[in-house]
């Protein structure tokens, strides 16, 4: 019997479900929402791992300035930021499946620009920006229809299990480029890259017209039910064109206005600081990460290529693959243990990391430390997924868009830090300036990780009990 098989046993037993979209979805209809989500995450993710494993090297083989690809990551935050907003306005409006083939379209042109050959940086830096604003517009609709599908009791398995075979796709995509460079000593050139942009650019472009077909929005049939329960009259001629311009205002207040509103429950604004704080530490460890790995006036014979890179990004998509089995455990013991371990990952990761630099002949330092980053990415994943959608359904849009908009300010000035202290500190200070300072940071985060309440009621029984006492 499969997992779904069992979902809707329990379903029957309970006679509850508080997601409302689950409740209009047939059993078929949620099956294949499940299933299509969880195959195409092996190819969404495959393509995705190109971009990772080449963009830093397609980027610097154009123009070599550490500090013009940090700038470019801080930009990329803000347009992730517009895109998260853009998201919470489309899916009232178009509905989560609408969304979400807007995204794939944008992603497969985002992809498309890394054809053209020779590439131009300003190309390049479209191309990071326009897909940037893809991958945010595709967050919330896609883990939304995926939770509403799956319903609240089994939303960190399902999402463990199509994390998956999304990262089963990477560890494919890394395994390929491995073996081309290490076993048959291939060395790529931006030519050569493009033939895998290639390959992405199909992989999604299909994904958006499966979606087209396949997928069942449920956003769509809880409207459509809203319109059966309450029928919409038809409007009198008479009506004024004041009251059209009143209504108008009313609309656009209350898309501003729930934002607002989403971030005076305590534990959404909580939840938010902790992802901002989170977000801001990391993404100034991880500013420069990888093209300082790259720089010859640091590691010399040492400096990282497609080789080492290939092999890391592979050892971290196995360990994830690996460890992906313990998101089953989140739906049960609470997201916020998994996201307090996967801190304490990230701290060994780190520390390895700063280790390695001094110790460059040690290079078994990075497998482990890439391990390490492969537990933490593996319980972050479903946690967060299960963490941010903990609110009454009518809510989840709002609050998901909210708090990873939080999130994305956190990752703003990460780019151009890093990439100023890289610049005005010797090295290989300049390259560990920015990972002592997310070690001075877990010494924060680690904690705050352990404390956070699971869902906003558990914060309301924590004051009784205060007050009880």
């Amino acid at each position: 019997m499969s997992i779904i098989d069992k979902d809707d046993e329990v379903l029957l037993i309970a006679q509850v479900d508080p997601t409302p979209g689950r409740q209009l979805l047939t059993k078929s209809e949620r099956k294949k929402n499940i299933f299509f989500f969880t195959i195409t995450s092996f190819f969404a993710s495959s393509a995705s791992s190109i971009h990772f494993v080449f963009y830093s090297l397609f980027f610097l083989d154009i123009n070599d300035s550490e500090k013009l690809f940090g700038i470019i990551g801080t930009v990329s935050s803000v347009v992730a930021i517009v895109g998260l907003i853009l998201a919470d306005y489309l899916n009232n409006i178009l509905g989560y499946k609408r969304v979400f083939i807007i995204a794939q379209v944008l992603i497969a042109v985002s992809f498309g620009f890394f054809i053209f050959n020779p590439v131009k940086i300003y190309i390049v830096i479209i191309a990071v920006l326009m897909l940037s604003l893809a991958f945010s517009l595709n967050e919330s609709p896609y883990n939304i229809i995926l939770t509403e599908s799956a319903g609240e009791e089994r939303k960190g398995l399902i999402a463990s299990i199509t994390a998956f075979f999304g990262r089963f796709g990477e560890v494919t995509v890394s395994t390929i480029v491995f073996i081309l460079t290490f076993a048959v000593g291939f060395e790529f050139t931006n030519k050569e890259r493009a033939y895998f942009y290639i390959y992405g650019t199909v992989v999604v472009a299909l994904i958006a017209i499966g979606t087209i077909f396949i997928i069942t929005d449920p956003s769509r049939k809880l409207i459509k039910e809203n319109q059966k329960a309450f029928p919409i009259k038809e409007k009198k001629k008479e009506e004024t064109t004041d009251d059209s311009e009143e209504k108008e205002t009313k609309k656009k207040t209350s898309f501003i206005g729930g934002f607002i509103a989403a971030f005076k429950d305590k534990w959404v604004l909580r939840i938010a600081l902790t992802f901002f704080l989170d977000a801001f530490l990391w993404s100034i460890a991880l500013g420069v990460h990888w093209a300082g790995l790259q720089d010859e006036d640091i590691f010399g014979a040492n400096a990282f290529d497609d080789k080492q890179i290939s092999l890391l990004i592979m050892v971290t998509s196995i360990t994830i693959l690996v460890a992906m089995y313990l998101g089953r455990y989140v739906d049960r013991l609470g997201a916020r243990l998994f996201l307090f371990i996967s801190e304490l990952c990230g701290l060994v990761w780190i520390i390895l990391t700063v280790l390695f630099v001094f110790y460059q002949d040690l290079f078994f330092l990075m497998i482990i430390a890439r391990i390490a980053l492969g537990f933490s990415v593996a319980l972050w994943i479903p946690s967060t997924v299960a963490l941010f959608t903990n609110v009454e359904p009518e809510r989840k849009s709002k609050v998901y868009n909210s708090i990873a908009i939080f999130r994305s300010i956190g990752w703003l000035p990460g780019g151009f830090i890093a990439g100023f202290l890289y610049d005005a500190i010797p090295q290989p200070y300049g390259y560990l300036t920015p990972m002592f300072i997310l070690i001075a940071g877990f010494l924060i985060i680690i904690p705050v990780f352990y404390t956070i309440p699971n869902r906003p009621s558990d914060m309301n029984k924590a004051k009784k009990a205060a007050k009880s006492q």
